[in-house]
């Protein structure tokens, strides 16, 4: 009887240790990750207080220290898309009739295991942009604003693209309540703005893609460009920019946590 006490309570010690580790090495990076995010926030505050420049220009350096973000999370880009070609590759396995049932268990399983990968890669996703935002010294305000500015019209060909049926290729709700609020805290600025100078027509264009974006949830903020101020800022740099935009993921491109420390799109 002794024994087969001792071997109940090593049993179940086992089981406890395996459980308690497993929390451990699940929730320690998760804690890690929004104790980097919350360092971002404390430093430049939430993404939706976020003022840009009242008349649109973005200073060339904000632009510099936007490619270097876009730069430091581009083998993690690759990452994702990879993981968003084999959600794709397994919906065509299902469907292939010249595929054996051998050959689809076998695509099938190892697609499933890439697919498995979503939730350490997620993490490590943030902490890179996260990362390389407190490098910069680029809040998540800015980052969104200039984001979105520069690959409006990527965004909008999302439709069409071979990511087109993934919901990660799109905006958020979130993401587009946020960036609603930083086109008004920018509206409020140019209201402020020195009075003998005219912003009418910059006015008159923000307002006119926060009615947008408030009445649809589907079209992308700018498909055809952001303003003409911004875009002139942009445009040096565009060729760049555009080369470092990630087909499929800007939902994770974006996400952040909220307030109550739990991510969110």
């Amino acid at each position: 009887m002794k024994t087969k006490n001792r071997w109940r309570i090593l049993t179940l010690a086992t089981i406890a240790f395996f459980i308690v580790a497993g929390i451990y090495f699940v929730a320690l990076p998760i804690q890690k990750s929004k104790r980097l995010e919350q360092d971002l926030i404390e430093q430049f505050d939430w993404a939706n207080r976020y003022t840009p420049p009242a008349n649109g220009y973005l200073a060339p350096e904000r632009v510099e220290k936007f490619i270097r973000v876009r730069e430091a999370v581009q083998d993690n880009c690759a990452i994702f898309q990879n993981i968003l070609d084999n959600v794709i590759k397994l919906e065509g396995i299902e469907d292939d009739p010249d595929m054996s049932a051998g050959d689809k268990a076998s695509e099938g399983f190892d697609s499933l295991k890439t697919m498995l990968s979503a939730a350490p890669n997620f993490l490590e996703f943030m902490d890179a942009r996260n990362q390389a935002l407190l490098t910069e010294g680029m809040g998540l305000g800015e980052y969104l604003y200039i984001y979105l500015a520069a690959y409006g019209p990527q965004l909008a060909a999302e439709s069409t693209s071979r990511y087109a049926e993934q919901e990660d290729a799109y905006i958020s709700q979130r993401a587009r309540d946020e960036y609603i609020q930083i086109l008004r805290n920018q509206l409020d600025a140019l209201d402020l703005a020195t009075p003998e100078v005219s912003h009418a027509q910059l006015m008159a264009v923000l307002q006119a893609e926060v009615d947008d974006l408030k009445n649809s949830t589907d079209s992308p903020p700018w498909p055809e460009g952001p303003p003409a101020p911004t875009r002139e800022s942009l445009s040096p740099y565009q060729p760049q920019i555009s080369d470092l935009y990630c087909d499929g993921i800007v939902k994770v491109e974006l996400l952040q946590k909220n307030r109550g420390l739990n991510f969110d799109g």
